[in-house]
């Protein structure tokens, strides 16, 4: 659907490339720039398959190809502005200051290719005291207030298992360069994007935030228990295993309750409604919460289930994986690699199909000559640059 769109890749970690991987399962033609040091995230975590990097950076970079550029050389630049000049879309997330110091801000790039869709993903936006500041998602779940609202009401605030900030802000930069390549077609040209991580974890509370600006009121930890709705979290079964159950109404408590064969509670006026509920929700778990630790997960999915409540198993990834009519669901791709073989791709669902891998993640600089071929330099030009160590190749094992 973005044939023929060109994007320059200037990003490491995790938001900047998955959003330029988004944007490559949608069919831009994708070039990945990587010093020499390279991407950071290939060597973090538990060590790397292959010279391609862990399954994160494997996760993160399929649908480009990588050139490996040296910067800090005058012919490096040179090659990272012809591609510019050629490219739709530029993606970056280093701190602010970096790219106008490697030669590249937007407006440098606008020059060399009027009406460039500019999309950068920084830690604290552009501007102002904190811009300059390195970031990550792990100092954002901190600073943006998503681990104050995270872990047991009486315990340490928590942070979120996975990228959740830097995922989050790559849809939203996507969304940007849709939007801006959508615009191109009304006759509107360029665009300056920037997704902050702190703006995109701002927006996933904002409901918190905006409960604060009206009452000062913080919101609390909830732990596993959600502070809307009653009975509604995380609740022990038997064999150790857990299950989740939300009661949106009051007339699933009617049904909630013949489910578990406690139909004189249904009337207590303790928990008639929802916010009778939330007020005696200790009272509630003290009757409720035995009462499911008696039976196994498949027992209560199977009558929750048939009285139509919302439920639902506490599964880990690997129950996921294992469970076909989830799995289904799943847009499982196939890598193009040894190990891992398959990958989580993008959630799109168009005309019945996901997105698939047309290309593996690339090696550091596997695709050099090809890249530099398809810029115009010629056989010469390139054994000049490669010699001079401005760009440079690797020969990973395939």
């Amino acid at each position: 659907m973005l044939a023929g769109i060109r994007v320059v890749d200037m990003t490491e970690g995790v938001a900047g490339p998955y959003a330029s991987t988004l944007l490559g399962d949608m069919g831009a033609d994708v070039v990945k720039i990587e010093r020499r040091e390279g991407d950071w995230q290939r060597s973090s975590g538990r060590g790397e398959p292959g010279r391609v990097g862990n399954a994160q950076f494997i996760a993160l970079n399929r649908n480009k190809r990588d050139i490996g550029v040296d910067l800090d050389t005058p012919g490096g630049r040179a090659i990272v502005e012809r591609l510019v000049s050629k490219a739709d879309v530029v993606v970056s997330n280093y701190r602010a200051g970096v790219m106008a110091k490697l030669g590249f801000g937007h407006a440098r790039c606008e020059e060399l290719r009027p009406g460039i869709i500019y999309c950068t993903i920084s830690g604290f936006g552009q501007q102002g005291e904190y811009s300059r500041l390195p970031a990550s998602d792990t100092i954002l779940q901190a600073m943006s207030g998503v681990m104050s609202v995270v872990g047991e009401p009486d315990g340490a605030p928590l942070r979120v298992g996975f990228p959740l900030i830097d995922m989050t802000a790559a849809n939203q930069a996507v969304q940007g360069v849709l939007l801006a390549l959508y615009g191109r077609l009304t006759g509107q040209g360029g665009a300056n994007i920037d997704v902050s991580l702190m703006a995109a974890a701002a927006s996933l509370m904002c409901g918190s935030f905006t409960e604060n600006m009206a009452t000062s009121q913080l919101p609390p930890r909830q732990g596993n228990q959600n502070s809307l709705l009653a009975p509604a979290g995380a609740f022990e079964v038997a064999a150790g295993r857990f299950i989740t159950i939300a009661v949106l109404r009051d007339s699933h408590w009617h049904k909630f309750c013949a489910a578990l064969a406690l139909d004189g509670l249904a009337d207590d006026e303790r928990f008639a409604t929802n916010a009778a509920r939330v007020k005696n929700r200790d009272a509630l778990d003290r009757i409720i919460v035995p009462q499911l630790r008696a039976g196994t997960s498949e027992y209560w999915m199977e009558r929750l289930r048939a009285a139509d409540i919302l439920c639902g198993p506490i599964n880990t990834v690997a129950d996921v994986l294992a469970d076909p009519a989830l799995a289904a669901c799943l847009p499982l791709i196939d890598t193009g690699l040894e190990q891992p073989a398959r990958a989580m791709g993008s959630p799109l669902r168009i005309d019945g199909g996901f997105f698939d891998a047309r290309r593996p993640p690339p090696a550091k600089a596997e695709h050099t000559r090809e890249v530099l071929v398809e810029a115009g330099y010629s056989a010469a030009e390139i054994e000049a640059l490669l010699a001079e160590g401005c760009a440079f190749e690797e020969h990973p094992p395939r």
